[in-house]
């Protein structure tokens, strides 16, 4: 039998004994409850024409970004993996007393609190495939948070920057090259980022609607949240979700007590590492991208996180059309060393198909040391940042020197069998102190801990995918490690894992993300040198038909974006504005029917009878930013 065989074998065996040893078997436990996962054999679907009728009958298993983005990724439609799990299943077992906590299409499998002595029962029932624990993770808060200080060092924002990042957050940014992505017209625009974390400090909009008709019924939520820092005012939430509690939200309910800022207080610092917008103090990569919100951990006295909430929430993502993943969460309490091989734990499993199925990018942090200098990095890292397909992300300080705080690897399988060549971490970014948004609405702090390197790494990835929307999870690893900057590892073991590079503990190094995003395809890369308008259409415009176009290009964040359209001898006869629009051309731009208004401008001119059109001739359009001016002519015929 070959190495990789007999190691597999005893792996498998491993995990077996682990099991039984902490759960099954353990008499202890007899009249508690302990969480498991009960896997079933089938979905109840015996025919493919079964399966292609209920997609057909059932056009809202997940949403249409879901599918495009699916599409976008040459990938079906529809899979084996988005039908719902049997309810017929699901009934039989709570008319045996057992209440059911998560359901996973993606698992075939639900999870619920049984006795120990309920485990031999439920496996013989002729539908259940297996039974196993469900892991959870209970953790000290291994990050920390400061006050600014002045001794840190500070980096300015370089003068042909467009964006002024203030001193203490440019570094953060200037180190992934995220600032020449900004430059060209990059702020994450049209890519939705799933934060999976403990929530997040902000108000239910009262226009709140939820439609509970649909199934799954979190597909149809529309509503909008308002994070109450100001640096997120300008947020695009567009959903979120509470998996510990079950709630349609994961924001401020019993009103911003003590307790309730401490649980929503790290998911608040990761949403500011990423989406924080406030010139002269944080600017952070994708402040243009659009969120949803899952909380999926609790934060007391310890952190709490269960691993069936987070596999839930990963289905969710997916089904609204999140393109990338962002998690700080790991688990690692029921799961030993040996079981961190890239696809054997239940959480790695759903990252991998979040992923490879579906074409999500999931980006996870490796994981903290919880006792620096006595805990051994290399065998500490946590799942699903084992997982074959999840962009794992380490930690390094200012200089881009490996943090002594930031797990590191190798995986067990290249433990095991050193031949195979796999990366744990693929990247590094900073996770000693990196600049956020604090838990009230006008301070800000730092945070360490690779949570922080890798909500920097996600953001940066939504830079990636607005400039190639079409690149899969894998094209978008390949570019990131190819193009890497190389870190540096202050300590390295005297082992064959780490005499080269990339290694194990700073991966391929820190990422440059202009040259990621150059890396291919380069044609479907825009440079926007500019903000002007773009040639009206239709020109000549007929009074007769509906509406003139007006569109234009923006260079950088708008907050008050004017439009002017005046008569050859200067009489203004139309006004219109947009507030806080990002970068990025805008083809629909302004509509203009010809006829007069300009109400809300602070200049006087013609306005002409109710109702009335402008007259024939030659008009000039200006759009204005206050920043630059761009100027157009619009002929108007009868």
């Amino acid at each position: 039998m070959k190495r990789k065989e007999i190691s597999l074998v005893i792996l498998s065996l491993l995990i077996s004994i682990f099991i039984s040893l902490n759960i099954f078997a353990n008499p202890t436990l007899d009249s508690q409850k302990i969480k498991v996962w009960v896997f079933f054999k089938d979905k109840g679907f015996d025919s493919k024409e079964k399966i292609v009728s209920y997609f057909k009958n059932n056009p809202s298993y997940v949403t249409e970004r879901s599918k495009e983005r699916r599409k976008n990724k040459n990938l079906s439609e529809y899979r084996y993996l988005d039908l719902p799990v049997n309810k017929k299943y699901i009934s039989i077992l709570e008319s045996k007393g057992y209440k059911v906590e998560k359901v996973s299409k993606w698992l075939n499998a639900v999870s619920l609190y049984v006795e120990s002595k309920d485990v031999e029962i439920i496996s013989q029932l002729p539908f259940v495939k297996s039974v196993s624990p469900v892991s959870t993770m209970r953790k000290k808060k291994d990050f920390l948070v400061k006050d600014v200080i002045k001794s840190k060092s500070i980096n300015s924002s370089k003068g042909d920057d467009i964006y002024f990042y203030g001193d203490y957050s440019y570094n953060q940014i200037k180190m992934l090259n995220i600032n020449t992505l900004h430059n060209k017209g990059y702020t994450g625009k049209d890519v939705v980022i799933a934060l999976f974390d403990t929530g997040v400090l902000m108000l239910k909009d009262s226009s709140m609607v939820v439609d509970t008709s649909s199934i799954p019924f979190e597909t149809t939520f529309v509503y909008t949240c308002k994070p109450i820092h100001k640096a997120l005012k300008d947020v695009k939430i567009v959903t979120s979700y509470d998996f510990i509690e079950n709630k349609d939200f994961a924001g401020i309910i019993y009103g911003g007590s003590p307790d309730e800022v401490n649980q929503l207080s790290h998911g608040t610092k990761m949403l500011g590492l990423m989406a924080s917008y406030y010139s002269g103090e944080l600017i952070s990569p994708a402040f243009g991208a659009s969120y949803i919100i899952a909380k999926t951990e609790i934060a007391d006295s310890e952190l709490i996180s269960e691993e069936d909430n987070w596999i839930r929430a990963c289905e969710w993502a997916d089904s609204l059309g999140a393109d990338i993943i962002s998690s700080s969460v790991g688990y690692k309490d029921w799961y030993p060393y040996s079981v961190m091989t890239g696809d054997s734990t239940n959480i790695s499993k759903a990252a991998n198909i979040a992923s490879d199925s579906f074409g999500i990018l999931v980006v996870n942090a490796i994981g903290n040391l919880k006792n620096v200098g006595i805990d051994r990095a290399d065998t500490s890292i946590i799942a699903p940042a084992d997982a074959y397909s999840v962009l794992t992300v380490g930690g390094v300080d200012d200089s881009m020197v490996y943090s002594q705080y930031s797990v590191t690897g190798p995986t067990y399988d290249v433990y095991i069998d050193s031949t195979i060549k796999r990366y744990k971490p693929e990247v590094v970014a900073l996770a000693e102190w990196p600049y956020t948004v604090s838990d009230s609405s006008n301070s800000f702090n730092y945070i360490l801990g690779t949570s922080g390197s890798t909500a920097l790494v996600s953001a940066g990835c939504a830079l990636i995918l607005q400039a190639h929307p079409n690149w899969t999870p894998d094209k978008v690893k390949e570019a990131l490690t190819k193009t890497a900057k190389r870190a540096f590892a202050s300590l390295i073991p005297d082992t064959t894992y780490f005499s080269e590079y990339p290694n194990q503990i700073v991966g391929y190094g820190v990422p440059d993300f202009y040259k990621a995003v150059m890396y291919d395809d380069t044609n479907e890369v825009y440079q926007i040198n500019s903000s002007k308008l773009l040639p009206p259409y239709p020109n000549p415009y007929p009074l007769k038909a509906g509406y003139v176009r007006i569109p234009f290009e923006i260079k950088r964040k708008i907050s008050n974006l004017m439009l002017y359209i005046y008569t050859l001898d200067g009489k203004l006869v139309y006004y219109d504005s947009k507030e806080n629009i990002l970068p990025g051309v805008y083809q629909e731009g302004f509509l203009w029917n010809g006829v007069p208004n300009t109400f809300g401008s602070s200049v006087s001119g013609y306005i002409g009878s109710s109702g009335n059109k402008v007259s024939p001739g030659v008009y000039i359009v200006i759009l204005q930013t206050g920043f630059e001016k761009s100027t157009k002519k619009i002929t108007i015929i009868p």
